[in-house]
């Protein structure tokens, strides 16, 4: 037999690479390897000052560089006044760019406010009210915070580059910006929710989970991994509202955009045969094997996400559907975290109700994605629970009742505890109440 042949190993690569078993090329700023499928590559960070010449010819769109001396800067660095705002090409990371063009990068981020304001504002949602506050509150409030300036110019750059899916200077864009502010959205967290910074940190959280959601069609690596981080976003959206709700509440930027979310009207009764309450059966059993102190929590993690299937599935609209990310429970997505099987099969039905918002662009797909991939990894044994999301996500034309399946009972007909029938305003007052309750003393 030949000696095989020796060869260098990529001990350096990115992590991408070493996940997939490939060699990687290890260039900066990005892989090859990255660099061909247009995703993100973790040698991008925090990015500092490039050596090139400013003005380099043939540069006209700016990419992103990465200085390991601040790649570790400690999050305790002496915050900025508000005063100092920076460009929007710079900002706390030092963010430049390489071949930096100034001219070049102006044209590129007044490409990207305008098609926000123009365009990317408008998908977000289906009312008047909260399409107007997205074209022109959240971008007023960005002028005075850094992080959430980066976050609409990083979506709009991904909503363009679903446009543009060739174009390489929108995936860097989309990749650098977010990065940016990922890192100032830490920082501001880190100080503390207040009056001055509620704002802009439920606009700057709300935008990453729209990055998080719309992310996953540009994802084709390997194999199919569980959404986790279309939940933490999600569920990230919420802490912020629990914690600055009493500035929010009176907020006439954002208040529009929160009121267009319904109340929940949810029915938890498990033994009620609703559209969902197959995917209980055999929960008393699978309850029985965990630890004593696990399961009064498991048990309601499954019931208030059938709960919350069963009232969007009456009424399939995109401000119902769209909170389930946000209103399961956090052991809900330690389940999923698991693999655990019937918190799959529950997200499935979830992601199978996104089918009717299909044609907004950062949904495009997600149905079909997510259901397929949630289904192969499943066993075999719960394949029986997934007719209803596989049918859903790969049906093709016009959804019809006979396809849709009928709850079986009208809104009216439900049973609802009198703390649920309220305003969304009055429905978080109620659980801000209840979690500041909940604070341990100092």
């Amino acid at each position: 037999m030949p000696p095989r042949r020796s060869h260098k190993k990529s001990k350096a690569g990115c992590q991408r690479c070493k996940n997939r078993k490939i060699k990687c090329d290890e260039v900066h700023p990005v892989c090859g390897n990255c660099h061909k499928h247009g995703v993100s590559c973790d040698f991008e960070g925090p990015l500092t000052p490039s050596e090139n010449t400013p003005g380099t010819p043939g540069a006209p769109t700016p990419s992103f560089v990465r200085n390991d001396s601040t790649s570790h800067a400690s999050s305790t660095s002496t915050p900025r006044s508000p005063s100092t705002a920076l460009p929007f090409n710079q900002n706390p990371s030092q963010m430049v760019r390489a071949n930096f063009n100034p001219a070049s990068s102006r044209l590129l981020e007044l490409k990207l406010m305008h098609h926000f304001t123009a365009i990317t504002s408008q998908t977000f949602s289906d009312t008047p009210e909260q399409k107007l506050a997205w074209q022109l509150a959240i971008p007023s409030l960005a002028y005075d915070e850094q992080c959430l300036m980066d976050a609409i110019l990083a979506v709009s750059a991904l909503h363009l580059r679903a446009l543009q899916p060739g174009d390489q200077a929108l995936i860097r864009a989309s990749h650098g910006y977010m990065a940016s502010a990922l890192a100032q959205y830490s920082l501001l967290l880190n100080r503390g929710v207040s009056a001055f910074n509620a704002e802009a940190l439920f606009s700057t959280s709300a935008l990453i989970a729209f990055q998080a959601s719309a992310s996953r069609r540009f994802d084709e690596d390997g194999g199919y991994t569980i959404p986790l981080a279309w939940f933490h976003s999600f569920q990230g959206v919420k802490t912020v509202v629990m914690a600055s709700w009493q500035w929010l509440r009176t907020s006439d930027r954002i208040y529009p955009i929160i009121n267009s979310q319904p109340a929940l009207s949810l029915n938890l009764d498990p033994e009620r045969k609703s559209f969902f309450a197959p995917l209980l059966e055999g929960m008393e059993e699978q309850l029985e094997a965990l630890p004593e102190s696990q399961r009064a929590e498991t048990r309601q993690a499954y019931e208030h996400s059938v709960a919350f299937l069963n009232w969007s599935h009456q009424l399939p609209a995109r401000n119902r559907i769209l909170g389930f990310a946000a209103t399961v429970s956090r052991r809900f997505v330690e389940l999923l975290d698991q693999q655990d099987p019937r918190a799959l099969v529950i997200a499935s039905c979830f992601f199978a109700l996104t089918k009717v918002v299909d044609d907004v662009w950062w949904l495009q797909g997600i149905a079909k994605k997510e259901v397929n991939g949630i289904c192969s990894l499943l066993p075999s044994s719960w394949w029986p629970k997934m007719e209803w999301p596989l049918r859903i996500a790969n049906h093709e034309g016009p959804m019809d009742e006979q396809t849709w399946g009928k709850s079986g009972e009208s809104e009216a007909s439900v049973k609802i505890e009198p703390w649920m029938a309220c305003d969304v305003r009055d429905h978080i007052d109620l659980l801000a109440q209840i979690m500041n309750e909940q604070v341990p003393p100092d």
